[in-house]
C-alpha cells in the first residue's frame, strides 16, 4: 500500500514539474517588455564610499565620477535584461580608470509576467524588492573582500542593505541611491562592538524626452 502511495505522489510530482514547465514554455514572451526597454540610456554619476579607521570612526574612503550606458535589451530563457557598462575615474588619480560590465534587467514568472528585478556585476548577482513606487532596496552580506575594503577587522557579522529611490526633475530622471552596512566586530580588548554607517552615497541621473 505504502509503494503505491509512494508511486502516486512521485507521478504526481513529475507531472506538476512537466506542467509548470509546458505553461511556462506557453507564455514565454519573445517581445522585450517596455520595463526592460526603458533602462537604456546614458547615465552620468557621481559617487562617494565610507569605510572604518583603526578607531571605529566613519571616514572617507574614495570618490568618483562614472558614465554608464545601457544598451541591447534581449530576452534570453528567463528573463529579459539590457547589458551595461560603467567607466569609472576616480578623485585624486589614484586608482586607475575603470571599466565594469554588467547586467539589468527581470526574470519571468511561469505565466509570462514580469518577476524579480536584478542587476548583475563583479560576478553578483543582486535581487531587489520592489517598496513602493520608484523605492527598490536589497539587502546582502558583505563578502570578506569588501570588509577587508571596508576597514572592518577582526568581524563577526556584516549585512548591506542598498536603497534606490527614484526621482523626477525638469526631464531628468535621478537615482538616488544609499548602502547601509551594520558590522559586529571585535576591538582589541575582545569586547564585541556593532557600528552602522552609510558605506556608500551617489547618484545617477538622466536626460528624459
Amino acid at each position: 500500500m505504502m509503494h503505491k502511495i509512494l508511486h502516486a505522489f512521485f507521478a504526481l510530482s513529475l507531472l506538476t514539474v512537466c506542467c509548470s514547465g509546458l505553461l511556462f514554455a506557453q507564455n514565454k514572451p519573445t517581445q522585450i517588455p517596455k520595463e526592460v526597454s526603458d533602462l537604456v540610456g546614458t547615465y552620468t554619476g557621481s559617487w562617494t564610499s565610507y569605510a572604518l579607521d583603526a578607531n571605529g570612526q566613519v571616514v572617507k574612503q574614495a570618490a568618483w565620477t562614472d558614465t554608464q550606458k545601457a544598451e541591447n535589451p534581449v530576452v534570453e530563457k528567463n528573463r529579459a535584461f539590457i547589458t551595461t557598462t560603467d567607466e569609472m575615474t576616480f578623485e585624486g588619480g589614484r586608482i586607475p580608470p575603470m571599466k565594469v560590465p554588467g547586467r539589468e534587467g527581470y526574470t519571468f514568472n511561469s505565466d509570462g509576467s514580469l518577476g524579480e528585478y536584478f542587476i548583475e556585476t563583479y560576478g553578483q548577482t543582486y535581487k531587489f524588492q520592489k517598496l513602493s513606487d520608484n523605492v527598490w532596496a536589497y539587502t546582502v552580506s558583505a563578502t570578506s573582500q569588501e570588509l577587508a575594503r571596508l576597514g572592518v577587522r577582526n568581524a563577526i557579522s556584516a549585512q548591506h542593505v542598498l536603497v534606490r529611490v527614484i526621482t523626477f526633475e525638469q526631464g531628468v530622471e535621478t537615482h538616488n541611491i544609499s548602502r547601509l552596512t551594520t558590522v559586529r566586530w571585535k576591538d582589541a580588548s575582545g569586547k564585541e562592538r556593532t557600528t552602522q554607517f552609510v558605506s556608500l552615497q551617489g547618484q545617477h541621473r538622466r536626460q528624459r524626452t
